[in-house]
């Protein structure tokens, strides 16, 4: 799974529809084009436009519905507009703040975890930290990790605490992997991983809190010694231009 699309081009779709808001020729109630046709008419990826979605949605300036697509929300148009640029502006958070966001939410998610997973939940787990170390010394290494603390979330059945965490993702993995975040030894790594499975497994909450806290403490360090936002929104900003 890909958790980090191209910041650009979920812009370019929250912009479009930001100007469609803007204009009046897209009204709240209004359904949002599918898509396929809007992908294909602002020139991006479907994942993109899914990403955008996701995030209108989560800040609730849209909402989906069962057979009825995505809709504008009931609101007047200037709270819209509002709403519509803080989700623009969400991307400027500073390295610190996600991981403490990170780690305060993933501690409550895991406790929820070893309280509520089920038997699907800990095949999921099990499964996730399979391709987490199979893919440990290739380019994926730091999607599956996520995706293996993911599927640890979502254990814990508490939808809103999986989709802020979804929400800040991206963010947090353009981080990882600009400054190659997470350089320890593997062994430690996997070592961590499995503990915090069998605890799930255990249903054992404050031993797996524990664990997390403990599995986080290197990213805490690295956050507090290397949070310059500044420094890595210049860099994102040259990396756009060399990309255009």
């Amino acid at each position: 799974m890909n958790y980090s699309p191209n910041i650009k081009q979920v812009e370019t779709v929250l912009k479009y529809i930001k100007d469609q808001l803007y204009s009046g020729r897209l009204q709240p109630g209004e359904r949002l084009p599918a898509e396929r046709r809007l992908a294909e008419k602002l020139g991006v990826g479907r994942a993109h436009v899914r990403a955008a979605f996701q995030k209108l949605e989560f800040y609730g300036i849209v909402q989906t519905f069962p057979q009825s697509g995505t809709v504008v929300a009931q609101e007047k148009m200037q709270i819209l507009e509002r709403m519509i640029t803080d989700a623009l502006q969400i991307e400027q958070y500073d390295f610190a703040s996600l991981v403490y966001v990170r780690i305060l939410l993933e501690i409550e998610a895991i406790r929820l975890s070893a309280r509520n997973r089920t038997v699907e939940d800990l095949a999921a787990m099990e499964e996730a930290l399979k391709e987490c170390e199979e893919k440990f010394y290739t380019d994926e290494r730091v999607s599956k990790d996520f995706a293996y603390h993911q599927a640890l979330v979502r254990g814990g059945h508490n939808p809103v605490i999986a989709s802020l965490l979804l929400v800040i993702t991206p963010d947090v993995l353009r981080y990882y992997q600009r400054y190659r975040v997470c350089s320890v030894p593997s062994e430690e790594v996997c070592f961590e991983h499995r503990e915090l499975l069998r605890f799930v497994r255990e249903q054992n909450e404050e031993a797996a809190a524990e664990m997390l806290r403990h599995h986080f403490k290197s990213l805490r360090e690295f956050a507090s010694t290397n949070n310059d936002p500044n420094h890595f929104l210049e860099e994102q900003s040259v990396t756009s231009v060399v990309n255009e």
